[in-house]
């Protein structure tokens, strides 16, 4: 008897010990991508009522199954919102302070948010768990000086973003997108940002004479994010206003894939109707 129930034991060890095998193993060989899908008609109006049938995924040209299909008020945002205070930025100062401080007022409470400054170094200034007061305060005592670390900062800001749990992860960045200070470089951001699936929203405000638009524009079309230009003296709440219009009519899709290393690309079609779609283009899995 003492055999029998040695011999069950030990057949239900090993049983547990294959489940875990299979579960680590499942872990380790499926990813699951994320695809946050914008898209428009012909008029340039939002089109909000697509099914998940309407949707075509293909991974290096091969077509997906799309396991997660959700709308955007089904899924929650991890944003982070990165100010430069460069001493290039002295002027457009006091019109970030205010833009930043009415707009994460209106941010959902399920939400996650926060807020970093780069000039010389980029530091974390506030998280959506400190009170307004605390914002408000923060972004008194700013100055512009120094010299501009942009894609550290955008690094540090990807980096911090994608330690949230929540599937939309999107960062705001106020630049002009000159860079003179850095140890990362334009390689390093793409490759985080698109490690992270973080769409890249960029505000850049004064004369684009002055602005490294190549720069910021290609980061923000790779990520499947927008550029805004503002001019000097303009308000803000209406571009910030946008942004969060564009992330309220976005669609989640998401499908699971054999883990390969590497870069791979990222192609959404909706066939039949003539629409724009604006979609990350890839994805780096480790």
């Amino acid at each position: 008897m003492r055999y029998v129930a040695a011999i069950i034991a030990l057949s239900a060890f090993c049983l547990l010990a294959f489940s875990k095998t299979q579960q680590d193993t499942l872990k380790v060989d499926v990813n699951l991508v994320n695809v946050f899908v914008t898209v428009k008609d012909a008029a340039g109006n939002f089109v909000p009522d697509l099914h998940r049938d309407d949707f075509r995924v293909y991974d290096d040209n091969e077509l997906q199954k799309i396991d997660v299909f959700e709308t955007q008020e089904q899924v929650g945002s991890a944003i982070g919102v990165l100010m430069d205070t460069s001493g290039s930025m002295v002027d457009i100062l006091p019109f970030m302070r205010t833009g930043i401080s009415d707009f994460s007022r209106t941010m959902r409470k399920s939400d996650e948010f926060f807020v970093v400054a780069f000039g010389t170094t980029a530091r974390l200034v506030h998280r959506s768990s400190q009170s307004q007061r605390h914002l408000d305060d923060s972004l008194k005592g700013m100055r512009a000086y120094g010299t501009s670390a942009m894609y550290d900062g955008l690094v540090y800001a990807i980096d911090k973003v994608d330690t949230s749990d929540l599937p939309r992860k999107a960062v705001i960045v106020f630049t002009d997108g000159n860079d003179n200070g850095s140890k990362a470089d334009y390689t390093n951001v793409v490759h985080e940002a698109q490690q992270s699936g973080s769409l890249l929203y960029f505000v850049a405000i004064g004369s684009r004479v002055l602005i490294d638009t190549r720069t910021i524009e290609s980061l923000s079309d790779l990520t499947a994010g927008r550029t805004f230009y503002v001019a000097k003296g303009d308000a803000i709440a209406p571009v910030l206003d946008q942004i969060r219009t564009d992330l309220a009519h976005q669609y989640y899709l998401g499908y699971y894939i054999s883990r390969r290393p590497g870069t791979h690309h990222i192609r959404v079609e909706i066939p039949g109707r003539d629409l724009r779609i604006r979609a990350k283009t890839g994805y780096v899995s480790e």
